[in-house]
Order: C-alpha cells, then sequence, then structure tokens
C-alpha cells in the first residue's frame, strides 16, 4: 500500500503547475482533481475549477501565475497610507475622522475603515487610543481576577486563607 503525505500549505502557482503537467500527459480533469486532493487535501481546489484550469491550457495559455486584470487599484488603504494615519493619530490624538480623510484625500468610509479595522483605535473621551492588549496588561487582569474568585470562595478560616495563598502562587508562577 503506497503512503501518501498530505501537503498543508500550497502555492496557487504550484496547484496549477501540477494541473498543467497533468493535463499535459494527457490526464482527465477529475483524476487530476483526485490526484490533488489526494496530495493537497480536500480543500485545495474543486473539480469544476480544476477542469476550467485543464480548458485554459487547452485554449493555449502557458503561464501558471495571474495575468494583471483591468480595475482600480487599491490607493486608499495601502501600506504607505496606514503608516501615514498611525503616525498622524499618535501626533494628535484628538484627530478626527473627517480631518484624516481631507489630508489624505480619501473618503470618510475608507478612513474610518484604516482607523478603525487596521490600526484597531477606538475613540475614548475624544482620543484615539489602541484596542488590543499586551501580554503584560492581559496577566495582570487574569492575576486580578483569578485573586477576586479565590476570595469570593473561601472562608475566612486561617487554614483556607493559607491555601488559597497556594494557589494565587501557583497560578501567577505559570
Amino acid at each position: 500500500m503506497e503512503r501518501r503525505c498530505v501537503l498543508n500549505s500550497w502555492s496557487k502557482e504550484e496547484v496549477r503547475a501540477v494541473i498543467r503537467y497533468e493535463w499535459a500527459r494527457g490526464v482527465s480533469g477529475t483524476e487530476i482533481h483526485n490526484h490533488l486532493v489526494e496530495v493537497y487535501g480536500p480543500g485545495v481546489m474543486s473539480k469544476q475549477m480544476v477542469r476550467r484550469w485543464c480548458r485554459t491550457f487547452s485554449d493555449g495559455r502557458q503561464q501558471v501565475e495571474d495575468i494583471p486584470r483591468a480595475g482600480r487599484t487599491r490607493t486608499a488603504t495601502t501600506d504607505a497610507n496606514v503608516g501615514k494615519v498611525d503616525d498622524m493619530i499618535r501626533a494628535n490624538r484628538r484627530i478626527t475622522i473627517d480631518e484624516v480623510a481631507e489630508e489624505f484625500g480619501i473618503s470618510h468610509e475608507r478612513a474610518q475603515n484604516i482607523i478603525h479595522d487596521i490600526l484597531r483605535y477606538r475613540k475614548v473621551s475624544a482620543r484615539w487610543v489602541p484596542r488590543q492588549l499586551t501580554s503584560t496588561h492581559q496577566e495582570q487582569r487574569m492575576a486580578v481576577s483569578l485573586e477576586h474568585l479565590i476570595r469570593e470562595n473561601l472562608d475566612d478560616s486561617p487554614l483556607k486563607m493559607i491555601e488559597s495563598n497556594i494557589a494565587l502562587q501557583k497560578a501567577k508562577s505559570k
């Protein structure tokens, strides 16, 4: 019995190259799909898409890379703009979304998307503050919560207090 290894990661180009190779050997789209699923796992590509790529190669396409498409390129949420917006907010935490949008010549919606969804800032008392906690803050919150939980569930007996302190020290050392 032949043992097959399922690859957990792949690129679109790699899968397309396998399809092109198998197509050139005369293998059918369904068989190519079965081979891909066997090696790359069930989420690699649909049977319909494999057949479409076989048809594309039959029509004369040679390259497996994506062909550049017409359409509007991303202009507002580029890495450069995100970095500049972050610098702008750090310099003035009271800046408004409209001021950011006007400064960069982007829509209110794009400015809001950059600030809220990409940079993860939120307004607190008219100031932008980061939404994420650092690992230190998370550990402090957990330690305080655990301490309160242990104290809430204990008797006032000295033995219980000693046990709770031991449990608390063990929890803090983890």
